[in-house]
């Protein structure tokens, strides 16, 4: 296993200056939140921005480890061209940085009137057509466990990847909010999802004293067993990369200073891996 920093966890850096944190503390790879207000804005980044980045991540030893884009509407016609466009160029962006991931969201649920079978079709199909351009692309798709999709809980996404079918579109397996849910232990969300499996993110669950469930760094003390499921992880040969979704982007407050917390978290985790 490898580890990854994402960029949520930096938002004072641009993309150079986090691929050289990345190197700094430890992580072997980077994951990079792609939006206007991102890192990487993908539609505004020119041939020479790329190549100036794949150059800059080589020269550090950090490998491209996942981009994490936004596109996820296929409720219309005109709404899936958009989304294709953005995984086309995301696809594109993600060959020439030798990064073998896109991020994918996959299908938004709750929608409005529409009843859950239908965004689920659409979505299906709209992912089959995002699969193809990653297989032209040779990158695939990690589609990730999260409120808000329809593939929040480890069944729901086993039932998603399952339907779509591909081997352009896996698993992003985020325990966070499989466990948020509370529908799959994580020896079961692991045997649903270890077939598909193709990226982790990594952080804590705690709760406020009303019950209400935060994120938290890592290495925090909370409720997921990290040493566990990173044993876990190995007992089924998984080899991908641990992406430390230090989520101080949205929680400034939260979360101490990356040169701390992020530091902190790579440090626990590779004792996890080598434990």
């Amino acid at each position: 296993m490898k580890l990854a920093g994402h960029t949520m966890g930096m938002p004072g850096m641009d993309i150079f200056g986090s691929i050289s944190f990345c190197a700094q503390i430890g992580f072997d790879g980077i994951e990079v939140r792609c939006a206007e207000n991102g890192q990487m804005h993908l539609e505004a980044l020119t041939a020479d921005d790329v190549a100036r980045i794949r150059d800059h991540a080589q020269a550090e030893g950090v490998e491209v480890a996942c981009l994490t884009p936004y596109y996820r509407d296929f409720m219309t016609e005109e709404a899936t061209s958009a989304t294709l466009d953005g995984f086309r160029l995301a696809c594109r962006i993600a060959r020439e940085l030798s990064c073998p991931l896109v991020r994918g969201i996959a299908g938004q649920w709750p929608m409005g009137e529409h009843e859950r079978s239908e965004v689920f079709a659409r979505t299906v199909a709209g992912m089959k057509q995002a699969g193809a351009i990653a297989e032209d692309h040779g990158v695939q798709i990690a589609c990730e466990t999260h409120k808000g999709y329809l593939t929040w809980s480890a069944r729901e996404m086993a039932e998603l990847v399952g339907a779509v079918d591909m081997d352009a579109v896996g698993v992003l397996w985020d325990h966070y909010w499989v466990t948020v849910r509370g529908e799959d232990t994580l020896d079961e969300a692991l045997s649903l999802l270890s077939p598909w499996l193709l990226h982790v993110h990594a952080k804590q669950l705690v709760h406020d004293p009303d019950g209400s469930p935060h994120a938290a760094m890592v290495a925090a003390e909370g409720e997921i067993d990290w040493r566990l499921l990173v044993n876990r992880l190995k007992a089924v040969g998984y080899d991908g990369y641990i992406s430390d979704e230090y989520e101080k982007f949205w929680h400034p407050d939260r979360y101490p200073d990356p040169e701390i917390g992020m530091k902190q978290d790579a440090d626990f985790l590779r004792a996890c891996i080598e434990q």
